[in-house]
């Protein structure tokens, strides 16, 4: 074992008290206000300090990324899960409707997620990486089968459906849009 690894020590009580409740006041200011709310209004309903706040996340998108992780490891999941799937065009249908879904869940989220996903060197696309190349293996495997365009990047659809306008009421992308986006899949 490293030297590095015997003297990590797990986070002191207080400090993972404050992580905890910095990612929920982050939950909640970001469903309240949206993505672009004040990260001070995210510290100061925690109970927290601005230094507290940014020693646990150093971003906006730090935090962000923090409160997805769970979304972001459930699609991989389910990408994984749906690549041996009989039906190739109904897998990634229904894997593109579930990314829509959790993709929207606070104002600017999709938008967020959707720029994570373009800029490499970000911590959304990092934390995304995993699930990106499940969803490219069970994309490609349908380019494969002749189920959908063969001009078209994993990549280039993910960010499509995030830029998508979604509807006010329901988070998700306004059906004829997606609707649009789907058929335009096609060969």
């Amino acid at each position: 074992m490293s030297a590095s690894l015997l003297s990590a020590k797990p986070p002191r009580a207080d400090a993972r008290r404050n992580y905890e409740a910095l990612l929920s006041a982050g939950r909640n200011v970001f469903m309240r206000d949206g993505t672009d709310a004040p990260m001070d209004d995210v510290a100061k309903e925690a109970g927290v300090g601005r230094a507290t706040l940014y020693r646990h996340f150093p971003s906006r998108e730090h935090l962000f990324v923090a409160i997805m992780q769970d979304r972001v490891d459930l699609l991989d999941t389910k990408a994984r899960e749906l690549i041996d799937a009989p039906d190739v065009w109904e897998a990634l249908v229904q894997w593109l409707l579930r990314y829509d879904r959790s993709a929207t869940e606070y104002r600017g989220m999709s938008t967020r997620v959707g720029d994570g996903l373009a800029d490499d060197g970000s911590p959304m696309a990092s934390a995304c990486a995993p699930m990106k190349a499940s969803f490219a293996r069970l994309f490609a495997r349908a380019q494969d089968e002749g189920a959908v365009r063969g001009d078209v990047t994993a990549v280039q659809l993910l960010a499509l459906i995030s830029a998508l306008p979604k509807h006010p009421e329901q988070g998700a992308s306004a059906d004829a849009y997606l609707d649009i986006v789907l058929r335009g899949l096609r060969p």
